[in-house]
């Protein structure tokens, strides 16, 4: 919160200005912002106030609606749509609840003017589900499969239940399921589901009872990780995404499945080994991974990847690891999500230039 007094400027990212300014014959101040006042995408550095019509300057070059942390688009309309709630803090993951709705996960308190700690789900007509497992810290990831909801992140707590980073969920009651308690160490970034096994990737070092350096498979049932199943990675894993037998991840590691393998590496199912001949070699970080048939997109902060120069974003092949030769969007900063959906590839992430736009 700002308050504004005389002509004092002020510096704000993203500016709520305070209702009662505008009203030059308020009796009652606030010091509550309005939530439907338009705000900027940089510095506002002075406001002045004349008759109903405020000026404002600074380092700014767009002004718009509020919208919170989270818009809802469709795939032909980039507008808006208006029916989404606020939310008053970081959405970090984001899943369709299979009945037009969404799970959202973050490090947000308020979704609308519903109390949610880090998790909700968001009806179809974008009213907030009573769901509400009330989690003491960050969720980064969101999975489902049939009735369970699997969660990672950063936290302790949930519904008042221990939980150390990782936990199920049930998608009526939101309570954490009392017999899956793989207990991570430390951070979950991602976790896929392929039949009866769960992969967690991240940055602990201990998970299911027992040691695993980022990387785990586990039992859907127990929540034990898998005795035999240990690629035994040299550093953070931030993504996961399965096709078949082949297990394909990307994080900051430069070792993973007994290989030398920078950033991106195929993992085989069952022994956890490094495949031999897929090798993409990326110079930087991979921090997503999205399989279409044949074609792997791997986002992230490279400039090499596939045996290519390629900025940030590259289609491997699934065989090979290499780039393909004709597919470029040379965006000007790092990929952080890539979303298919039939021919079309969304990304998103820090860019403010990708694909000649």
């Amino acid at each position: 919160k700002n308050k504004i007094t005389g002509m004092k400027r002020f510096s704000l990212f993203t500016v709520l200005i305070i209702n009662s300014l505008f009203s030059l014959n308020a009796q009652a101040q606030t010091d509550i912002p309005n939530p439907d006042m338009w705000v900027t995408n940089g510095q506002v550095s002075t406001v002045a106030v004349h008759g109903d019509y405020s000026y404002i300057g600074g380092n700014f070059t767009y002004v718009g609606p509020y919208t919170g942390s989270g818009v809802k688009l469709t795939t032909t309309n980039a507008a808006a749509n208006s029916t989404f709630p606020k939310v008053n803090g970081p959405i970090l993951t984001c899943v369709p609840d299979g009945f037009g709705g969404w799970y959202i996960g973050g490090n947000f308190t308020f979704v609308g003017n519903q109390a949610r700690n880090r998790l909700a789900r968001v009806n179809s007509d974008g009213s907030i589900n009573t769901w509400n497992p009330d989690i003491n810290g960050t969720v980064r990831c969101i999975t489902i499969i049939g009735n369970d909801i699997y969660i990672g992140g950063y936290f302790s707590s949930i519904g008042g239940q221990e939980r150390n980073n990782i936990a199920k969920l049930n998608n009526t009651t939101g309570a954490a399921d009392a017999n899956w308690n793989p207990n991570a160490n430390s951070i979950v970034n991602v976790i896929a589901i392929n039949g009866n096994d769960i992969y967690a990737g991240g940055l602990f070092t201990s998970i299911g009872g027992q040691t695993r350096n980022y990387i785990a498979k586990l039992n859907n049932t127990t929540g034990a990780a898998d005795a035999d199943w240990n690629p035994n990675g040299n550093n953070t894993v931030l993504s996961i995404a399965i096709s078949g037998s082949d297990i394909y991840i990307g994080g900051n590691f430069t070792s993973i499945g007994g290989q030398a393998r920078n950033y991106i590496s195929k993992l085989n199912n069952t022994s956890g080994a490094a495949d031999a001949g897929w090798n993409p070699n990326a110079n930087l970080f991979v921090n997503v991974i999205a399989i279409n048939g044949n074609d792997i997109y791997a986002g992230g902060n490279f400039s090499s990847i596939g045996g290519q120069p390629r900025n940030n974003i590259a289609k491997l092949n699934n065989t090979t690891g290499a780039a393909d030769a004709s597919w470029n969007p040379n965006p000007n900063s790092g990929i952080q999500s890539i979303a298919i959906n039939g021919n079309d590839i969304y990304a998103g992430g820090n860019f403010s230039s990708i694909g000649g736009q």
